[in-house]
C-alpha cells in the first residue's frame, strides 16, 4: 500500500523491514495502517537496535511489534 505521493505506506515499510504482518489480527492491522510516518520510523529504529544486539535477544524471535512492546 502506498500513499498518494507514491511513498510506501506503513504496512509496506514494516513488511519491507521484516515484520511478519500475517501475525496480526484485523484490528491490529487497522492500527498499523493508521500509524504516522514518525511512529513507523520509531518502530523500525527499535527493531534495528534490537537486531544489533541479536545474541542476547535471539530467544525472543521472531520479532513482532506486539511482542516487542507488550
Amino acid at each position: 500500500m502506498t500513499s498518494d505521493q507514491g511513498d510506501p505506506g506503513p504496512l509496506e515499510r514494516l513488511s519491507d523491514a521484516g515484520f511478519d504482518l500475517s501475525l496480526f489480527n484485523e484490528d491490529q492491522m487497522r492500527l498499523l495502517t493508521s500509524l504516522s510516518e514518525e511512529e513507523v520510523s520509531v518502530l523500525l529504529d527499535i527493531k534495528e537496535r534490537i537486531g544489533d544486539v541479536q545474541p542476547e535477544v535471539e530467544a525472543h524471535m521472531p520479532l513482532t511489534i506486539g511482542g516487542l512492546l507488550f
